[in-house]
């Protein structure tokens, strides 16, 4: 009983301050005060109304999404030539595409700008999906592994013994068999272009400038509710993505269980 009321203290801590934000984006005045005064759905008109909020925010599930598509499909290919193929320089190559999660997030950003500075991809669509996959792989990369152990070879073996070709088998068995993780790995990448400042400070411009630096901008310059409904409008659809991702590891898990 005094674990689970520990653990309930620890997740009120954590979450009380997200939760805040819900309520203070209701607010009825142009600053921050706990409770608000008053209540009102003026700061969602202003945000619908405002066509940059607007554009930032489109502009950011575009890019979220391709930049997703590009690292499942990058971090799987590497995640299975990874776990079923013996190539040289194997030791290395898991250090190599963790690499991104571990060196400081400035220090990868710095090296991106001078990387695609000459091949003219900053302030580009092109390079501002490069850039977040570079982060995003090494996540895609680690939950496909992840899922790819709990799948049993032999299973790929007999549907190739049956007549399947090994691309037939992989796609047929394989996937989706680990389709929680490939779910799990294209969620974060998909997010992390919501939560990623300091590669878009230095890869966007004018163009291609995304939510995080607008956030940042607002910030600098004048803090008002605003930020708060966009705040809530991003806790929603953080929760809602997730929830599907549990939706979709609880039927997993019941298939399986049926199967055995």
């Amino acid at each position: 009983m005094g674990l689970r009321l520990l653990v309930i203290f620890i997740l009120f801590v954590f979450l009380l301050p997200i939760i805040l934000i819900i309520p203070l984006s209701f607010t009825s005045v142009a600053y921050f005060q706990i409770p608000p005064p008053g209540y009102s759905l003026v700061w969602y008109e202003k945000v619908l109304q405002d066509p940059v909020w607007i554009q930032v925010f489109s502009r950011s599930l575009f890019i979220g999404a391709i930049t997703a598509i590009v690292s499942l499909v990058v971090g799987t290919m590497a995640a299975v030539a990874f776990t079923r193929l013996n190539f040289w320089g194997k030791n290395i190559f898991l250090p190599l595409m963790l690499s991104p999660m571990v060196v400081p997030t400035v220090v990868v950003a710095i090296g991106l700008y001078h990387f695609f500075s000459p091949f003219k991809l900053a302030d580009t669509y092109t390079g501002m999906v490069l850039s977040n996959s570079v982060i995003a792989i090494p996540i895609v990369f680690t939950l496909v592994i992840a899922s790819l152990k709990g799948v049993d070879r032999n299973l790929e073996l007999a549907a190739m013994g049956l007549g399947s070709t090994p691309i037939g088998a992989f796609f047929k068995i394989t996937v989706p068999l680990m389709k929680t993780g490939l779910f799990s790995g294209a969620l974060f990448a998909f997010s992390l272009v919501f939560d990623e400042p300091i590669i878009s400070l230095f890869m966007s411009g004018a163009n291609t400038k995304t939510l995080p630096i607008k956030y940042w901008e607002s910030l600098r310059t004048s803090i008002d509710p605003s930020i708060a409904v966009v705040s809530t409008v991003l806790i929603i659809m953080t929760v809602a993505l997730f929830l599907i991702q549990g939706w979709i590891g609880s039927n997993a898990a019941k298939r399986n269980v049926r199967q055995e």
